[in-house]
């Protein structure tokens, strides 16, 4: 009520119900009952009514002490004693009237006591107003129903003023809930301007979609990249394309359509734009799952790595252009050292010995060409045949003994004879041979190496283990880049050029399968190759290689 009203509002609001009631019975009394007008105390009642009523009007309640409205329906009980007393043979009923100022006090602030007390004295006003000036032992029952009103208006008044604490109660309750209901969007609001900010600060593209692929939200980069992708607006083809940055990209290959079929991927490599303003973009994505584990929506990731792309393809062409500048003329050294050694003058031991060393390093130096120029390109081609693995593990076991022995290391293998499955027998023996020697060579204080397969009706799988010095979880994850090599073997100053276990994945993924490696510092390492058993080289391998940046 004081939300809605002022209190001047309020205090007219109260009185007007009994006033109006007080003039109704006034105007209809020349017909429906004569005479009650000039009945005096009546007359007085009414005019006091209406008097109040005219005061609730005036009256600056705001100004007054609080509690001071509270006078009006104390009064109101006086004034309808009046009413009552005065119409009390032609309309004796009236009593009943008592029931607004009731309300009113009930209502109001006053403690719970202070207006039942009231209530009661108030009604038994009303009703004892006709005896309470003469003093007759005979009308004992009449003293006694003047208890009746009093005692119905207290009952009434309890009702009201549970009712009304509840109804406060439950008002405490909805404004609680309505604070926290505003705190909550207040702090919704700050959030969503915090996230806005930070969408609109990263510079990585983001976009949120729904089940039909409607955009939900997005942020200034990726607005960038749509920009781009939608080119100059003369035709509605989308710019967007493959890895050769010139074949339009499928729609079921984009990365929303892929997302909303419940596709979780990363780093898939796209093109977006044309001619010099075209750029690469490392796309990731992840589906948004309803409560009953339905797509609801997705959201993609894309990241510009045009720089990273350009610098990794001129790597690569700086690798091969060096590569096959070196090999020409390493070739020809090597050529006239045999001619050197091979003339029908006999070089001095001691220069023969000379020429053997320049040799071993020329040597030395052209295997590490080669090493960079298998690692150049983004595939390795193999040649798959039928082959006996546990064939090509013994040979590579053999050929790596004399090394296992002068490091005081063993070597365990454990594989079933015959396993035939279709492989390069060339690139799996590279592959042996750099897993044997590297388990051998990080193994400075000796101990044991073991080479186990096992075949599954899917895969076969092919574990080299050592127990030698290991590497950190996050050197295993770099291990198998390109000129990387670990800071304790360097430390230990253990030759390497960081391109063998580069070179060994390769192999390993043109062939369909993956490598991976699990490691813990001074507890050594275990590497494990996993080829399909057809031998068929899988086309989403190559794929994740080509668009991997």
């Amino acid at each position: 009520m004081a939300r809605r009203f002022t209190i001047e509002g309020a205090v007219v609001l109260y009185q007007a119900p009994l006033s109006l009631i007080v003039v109704v019975l006034a105007v209809t009394s020349p017909v429906l009952r004569p005479g009650l007008m000039s009945n005096r105390t009546f007359e007085l009642g009414f005019s006091m009514i209406l008097l109040l009523l005219a005061l609730s009007v005036v009256v600056p309640w705001r100004e007054l002490p609080r509690g001071s409205l509270l006078i009006v329906p104390i009064l109101d009980f006086v004034a309808i004693a009046m009413v009552r007393n005065g119409a009390l043979e032609k309309q004796p009923a009236l009593g009943v009237l008592v029931i607004f100022p009731v309300l009113w006090l009930m209502r109001s602030s006053l403690p719970t006591w202070a207006a039942l007390a009231l209530t009661f004295l108030g009604s038994l006003l009303v009703t004892a107003w006709p005896v309470m000036m003469t003093f007759d032992p005979s009308l004992v029952q009449t003293y006694l129903g003047v208890l009746l009103l009093p005692i119905v208006m207290l009952c009434i008044a309890v009702t009201v003023r549970v009712m009304s604490l509840n109804a406060r109660a439950r008002e405490l309750e909805i404004e609680r809930k309505d604070r926290e209901l505003n705190e909550l969007l207040r702090a919704a609001i700050d959030r969503e301007r915090v996230l806005t900010a930070i969408l609109n600060t990263v510079d990585v593209g983001l976009t949120a979609v729904d089940a039909q692929g409607n955009t939900t939200l997005t942020n200034r980069q990726q607005e960038l990249f749509n920009r781009l992708s939608a080119g100059n607006g003369d035709d509605d083809r989308a710019h967007v394309f493959g890895v050769d940055r010139v074949t339009p990209l499928p729609t079921d290959r984009r990365p929303i359509y892929r997302a909303l079929t419940g596709e979780t991927f990363a780093d898939q490599l796209i093109w977006v734009g044309e001619g010099h303003a075209q750029r690469a973009l490392s796309t990731a994505a992840r589906p948004i799952k309803d409560a009953d584990g339905g797509i609801a929506g997705a959201l993609i990731a894309c990241s510009d790595v045009t720089e990273l792309v350009e610098a990794v393809s001129a790597k690569d062409v700086f690798i091969s252009n060096i590569s096959h500048e070196f090999h020409a003329p390493l070739t020809s050294v090597l050529g006239y050292l045999e001619l050197v050694l091979e003339d029908e003058h006999q070089l001095p031991p001691h220069l023969k010995g000379y020429v053997d060393v320049a040799g071993r390093n020329a040597e030395r130096v052209l295997h590490l060409v080669a090493d960079l120029l298998s690692t150049a390109g983004d595939r390795v081609r193999v040649h798959p045949r039928p082959v006996d693995l546990s064939a090509l593990i013994e040979m590579s076991v053999r050929s790596n003994r004399l090394r296992a022995k002068k490091n005081g290391v063993k070597l365990r293998t454990e594989a079933t004879s015959p396993l035939w499955t279709l492989i390069d027998p060339v690139r799996i023996s590279q592959v042996l041979d750099n897993l044997l020697s590297n388990a051998i060579k990080y193994s400075p204080d000796g101990g044991l190496v073991s080479i186990r397969a096992e075949e599954t009706e899917s895969a076969i799988s092919l574990h080299v283990e050592d127990r030698g010095m290991g590497m950190t979880e996050q050197e295993a994850q770099q291990v198998f880049s390109r000129f990387y090599r670990t800071p304790g073997a360097r430390r230990a100053h253990i030759d390497g050029s960081g391109l063998g276990l580069a070179i060994t994945k390769s192999i390993v993924e043109s062939h369909g399968g993956y490598i991976e490696c699990v490691s813990s510092p001074g507890k050594g390492s275990r590497f494990t190759v996993t080829l399909p058993v057809n031998g068929e080289v899988s086309h989403m391998s190559q794929g994740t290689m080509e668009e991997s940046v």
